[in-house]
């Protein structure tokens, strides 16, 4: 896909989604911020990343359905990667400064619950709480780190110290620029001196960080705190189909 084509995408998502009722749909990542990347023939190689929130559990089976089949249409159409996450509301709700959160598109493409600006607006019961708000800022870090041990180390370990910095820079902690190089150090120096209580996931990670199951830990964790559903239930990646 091309970058003039994203006004192209959005547009069709929003058509795309339209008609649903049972839940609310937005963009976040890269695509939603305008900062992806592109290839060396100046197409872009970032993916398409959705959130898509549910009320009801009962409901996620038949969202998951509908969204491989309408995320298809849209990966064939613009030849593009798309991940879409399912989240449970109150999971949603209390997750306010999830890096996700942070990284929305601030129009829904629908907004089948009446969720209504609001919901980005107010990100929950971290509001006013520095601390909580540390700890859910947090979170990508060590998800990068931990997702570097099993996949793509350059990358990742560059996610992660991108994610360290929108931390430093976001709270002016010089703790954390200072460690850059040692980002494990980062966080527990960052820990200790702020009285943080960090969520499980990063937990998880600074227990064990060389646990040879540290990926997969940190992942469903990350899922649990941030989604409300393990990564097998809320999470779908969709490739463009090959080509006839």
């Amino acid at each position: 896909m091309r970058p003039e084509d994203v006004p192209l995408l959005f547009q069709e998502l929003a058509r795309e989604y339209a008609d649903v009722t049972d839940m609310s749909v937005a963009a976040t990542g890269s695509l939603a911020r305008g900062d992806h990347r592109t290839g060396p023939g100046g197409d872009i190689v970032s993916n398409l990343d959705l959130i898509h929130v549910v009320a009801d559990g009962a409901d996620v089976p038949e969202v998951r359905a509908l969204v491989e089949r309408r995320m298809q249409r849209i990966s064939d159409t613009f030849r593009i990667e798309t991940t879409s996450v399912i989240a449970m509301l109150p999971a949603f709700r209390m997750a306010g400064h999830a890096h996700y959160r942070i990284s929305m598109r601030p129009e829904w493409f629908c907004d089948g619950l009446g969720l209504g600006p609001e919901a980005f607006v107010h990100p929950g019961r971290a509001e006013g709480d520095q601390r909580a708000a540390l700890s859910w800022m947090m979170q990508p870090v060590p998800y990068y780190l931990a997702k570097a041990t099993v996949l793509d180390p350059t990358t990742n370990l560059a996610k992660a110290r991108r994610a360290a910095t929108r931390l430093a820079d976001r709270f002016d902690l010089e703790e954390v620029r200072d460690n850059l190089d040692n980002l494990p150090r980062a966080l527990r120096t960052l820990i200790a001196e702020r009285g943080v209580t960090p969520l499980e996931s990063t937990a998880r990670y600074l227990d064990t960080p060389t646990h040879p199951d540290v990926a997969r830990l940190v992942r469903d964790a990350v899922f649990v705190e941030s989604m409300g559903l393990p990564s097998a239930d809320s999470m779908l990646v969709l490739l463009p189909s090959a080509p006839n």
